[in-house]
């Protein structure tokens, strides 16, 4: 291992599985994604409990109706990451500090032109999708604004998808975790406060999910631009990588 990879790996919170005991290392590792996994699945439940509970039946019927889509969205998008993610820890594990830079930077930037399509898309196939899903014309008003919300800012549900790959597959799942952890706690009090007191309505659960979302992506953006970690992010070394894009999508 090269000096320089050797203190880099000292100043990250990462688990090296190539080190120690490889059962605990595993377990140190899983746990977290595990426990992240759950807090993933709360956005919509949360969405869907409180517009239960302080909206109409058609807005409940309209945040139901989303689950499936908002799921299927966020799936694809973190399978996509940790494709990524597997690209980068490749070169992780040779110790290739120049490799890694590389496939960091163009996880990151595959995830910014890919936040601007989908949001793109998603505005205008909103319609067409909700039809394709048989949605019943007394839910149609309600559920796409709640569709135009999320997808108006489903940037920061790819970005901080893509943001946990790259910390993941250099052996940190404790950071996304954290981050996961304040931006469930945020989103329930956002959905509490917008739908159940000010009374905003349905619109209101998704832009909630969004600004929570949008708090995670935004903390670790912060965190990977940090001096002395192994994926430290340079905005200045984002560029195009025709090779490692094509890898990272295979």
């Amino acid at each position: 291992m090269s000096t320089h990879m050797g203190k880099l790996r000292r100043l990250s919170s990462n688990v090296d599985l190539t080190e120690g005991s490889i059962a605990r290392g595993l377990i140190a590792f899983a746990l977290p994604l595990f426990l992240g996994q759950l807090l993933q699945q709360l956005y919509n439940m949360t969405d869907a409990w409180v517009v239960g509970n302080f909206a109409s039946n058609d807005a409940f019927a309209a945040v139901s109706l989303s689950g499936n889509l908002t799921f299927l969205i966020v799936g694809f998008f973190n399978g996509i990451a940790i494709g990524g993610g597997v690209v980068i820890s490749r070169y992780f594990g040779a110790r290739d500090d120049l490799g890694i830079e590389r496939s960091i930077h163009a996880n990151f930037l595959f995830g910014l032109i890919a936040s601007v399509l989908s949001t793109i898309i998603g505005l205008i196939l909103s319609p067409i999708l909700l039809r394709w899903m048989n949605t019943p014309e007394s839910v149609m008003g309600d559920a796409l604004t709640y569709f135009r919300i999320y997808f108006g800012g489903v940037s920061t549900v790819i970005m901080y998808n893509i943001c946990m790959a790259i910390m993941r597959a250099v052996g940190d799942s404790l950071h996304p975790l954290y981050y996961l952890m304040i931006s469930s706690a945020s989103n329930v009090v956002l959905d509490l406060l917008f739908v159940a007191v000010l009374r905003w309505g349905v619109w209101s659960a998704a832009l909630a999910t969004i600004i929570s979302q949008a708090l995670s992506a935004v903390l670790c953006v912060i965190h990977l631009a940090k001096k002395g970690t192994i994926y430290q992010l340079k905005l200045s070394a984002l560029r195009l990588d025709g090779p490692l894009l094509r890898e990272i999508l295979r």
